[in-house]
């Protein structure tokens, strides 16, 4: 079986390389790295290019004690997984690996060091003749077990440090990023001037065989495709092959127009930067979209209470109207009567003078004739 010999590589992005580490109290201070038998070499991870299933590729791991006591260390090796946002991060302890991690064999499972001391321990990492072709991650880890004081009482913390593990298993290579789901919702606010807030989920997996960047895009669209937001969020890093991860976008300033989109864009790169040959085909973009409802209530509420008002405005405007055209039919009505009144009391005025007059000058007559006859 052949067994090819580490080659430095540069760095990339990756889970907690082998720097020292320390618990919170600082009592541990340690450190784990790629190495040789003489020591650390410099490498910042382990990384095989073309290997072919069947090999036996055999690397050393360090691990250094900083503190001022001896300490007990467990040596392993695990899977990568893609975590929340997309993080690169090694799988919790308790987990059993199932990839790379279970194809990495270590000479001892623990070694105690005492104060800087260092141990440069053998690793043999073995591809099985059924390793599919492409990228497998994980890492080497060096823990030790404290115990911190929780709500209920002490509780036994691991603390642990790893170095990142990428092997490429020699084949066809094929390099591709597909959108499981997106969705939407639109949340309001009380300044209908300000807009409200959108929140775009999407589910992004990689379906090739190789590791990939991916770089997001989410845009909302309204009435004929009116972009109203849009926003670009940190990359994924190293969205492993078969791997889905799940990210929310938050976006702010959305004017709601009613029916709206939510669009999403994903594109894809390949890592070249471990000096691995690209696939042949360059992954595609894919884009999706999901429907969201933005009643825009406030605009609504707006426009209900400026015609409220509108209406409020004629009726009063009639309401005086009608009272002014009362107030002059019954003034007119009034001063009529007043009219008639003056009229009819001077009609009688003046009836009662006539008749006045004509009774007057009958009585002096009735003397002049009784004087004649007593002559």
């Amino acid at each position: 079986m052949a067994e090819p010999g580490p080659s430095p590589t540069p760095p990339a992005p990756a889970p907690p390389t082998g720097t020292a580490a320390q618990t919170p109290q600082g009592s541990v201070t340690w450190s784990v790295q790629p190495s040789s038998a003489q020591g650390p070499d410099g490498r910042k991870e382990f990384s095989y290019t073309d290997i072919k299933p069947g090999t036996v590729v055999r690397d050393y791991v360090a691990v250094t004690n900083f503190s001022a006591m001896p300490v007990t260390f467990q040596l392993y090796a695990t899977d990568a997984l893609n975590g929340n946002n997309g993080a690169l991060q090694l799988q919790p302890a308790a987990d059993k690996p199932h990839d790379i991690g279970s194809w990495v064999s270590i000479l001892k499972s623990s070694v105690t060091l005492k104060p800087n001391e260092r141990a440069i321990e053998p690793i043999t990492l073995t591809v099985p003749d059924s390793a599919t072709p492409g990228d497998h991650t994980g890492g080497v880890l060096a823990s030790i077990g404290v115990e911190e004081n929780g709500a209920n009482g002490p509780v036994k913390v691991d603390r642990r440090l790893g170095v990142a593990m990428y092997l490429r298993v020699a084949g066809p290579l094929n390099a591709g990023i597909a959108i499981a789901s997106v969705s939407a919702s639109y949340h309001g606010s009380a300044n209908p001037i300000s807009g409200g807030d959108g929140d775009v989920t999407l589910t992004v997996q990689n379906t090739g065989n190789v590791r990939l960047n991916v770089a997001p895009e989410v845009a909302v669209k309204g009435l004929v495709w009116l972009q109203v937001a849009s926003t670009r969020p940190a990359p994924m890093l190293n969205l492993l092959p078969g791997s889905s991860v799940q990210i929310t976008v938050h976006l702010t300033g959305i004017f709601p127009l009613g029916p709206m989109t939510a669009n999403v864009r994903v594109t894809p790169s390949q890592i070249t930067a471990l000096g691995l040959p690209p696939a042949p085909s360059e992954p595609k973009a894919a884009e999706s979209d999901a429907f969201v409802w933005a009643t825009p209530w406030q605009v609504l509420v707006i426009l209900v209470l400026l015609a409220g008002g509108f209406f409020g405005v004629r009726w009063l405007r009639r309401t005086r109207r009608g009272r002014q055209s009362r107030a002059v039919a019954d003034a007119v009505a009034k001063a009529r009567q007043e009219t008639v009144e003056q009229l009819r009391q001077k009609a009688l005025a003046a009836k009662a003078g006539a008749g006045a007059r004509t009774g007057g000058g009958g009585a002096n007559g009735g003397g002049d004739t009784g004087t004649g006859a007593s002559g």
